[in-house]
């Protein structure tokens, strides 16, 4: 499976072999760019996160969850982080929120469980170690941030790199 997030809101989802490739699904419930797309590990699930401040989970062919007003400024990345239901997200800002995905489904108010606020310029990626329980965030202002998760706090902040 191959996933594209385009800048009019659609998030397609295509097969493919050597011989060809088809596109299986069109999602439309993104109403402006979606910026980010990640899989799950076992490539089941689809995070999608966009300009329009929300993020969705697409799964069994249809859209499981869509949260909008995610966040105060636009989307520019989302992150699995654990099981298939922890996610990160990193704005224009250089807001970043852990997401529990259970909480969501269990109906409670806020399935924001971490906000980490430490970067000056909007997030341009994440990786996850999932070993350390360390999430490593980098941003438009020139740093990178390691995160202790379970303490939920900076662990390192790099020096301000002005090169890109």
């Amino acid at each position: 499976m191959l996933a594209l997030s385009q800048v009019t809101g659609h998030v397609r989802i295509y097969a493919y072999n050597e011989q060809r490739m088809d596109e299986v699904l069109d999602f439309t419930h993104h109403k402006d760019s979606v910026r980010s797309i990640d899989f799950s590990p076992s490539g089941h699930i689809v995070y999608a996160a966009g300009k329009d401040k929300s993020f969705s989970i697409i799964s069994n062919g249809r859209v499981e969850g869509h949260l909008t007003d995610a966040h105060d400024e636009s989307i520019n990345k989302i992150c699995h982080v654990e099981n298939d239901h922890v996610i990160a997200t990193g704005d224009d800002d250089g807001l970043i929120k852990l997401w529990d995905l259970r909480q969501a489904q269990a109906g409670k108010q806020s399935s924001c469980v971490m906000t980490l606020n430490e970067h000056e310029g909007s997030i341009s990626d994440f990786v996850y170690n999932a070993d350390a329980k360390k999430l490593c965030s980098t941003a438009n202002d020139g740093m990178l941030g390691i995160w202790d998760l379970r303490k939920s706090k900076l662990y390192a902040m790099s020096d301000s790199f002005e090169v890109d």
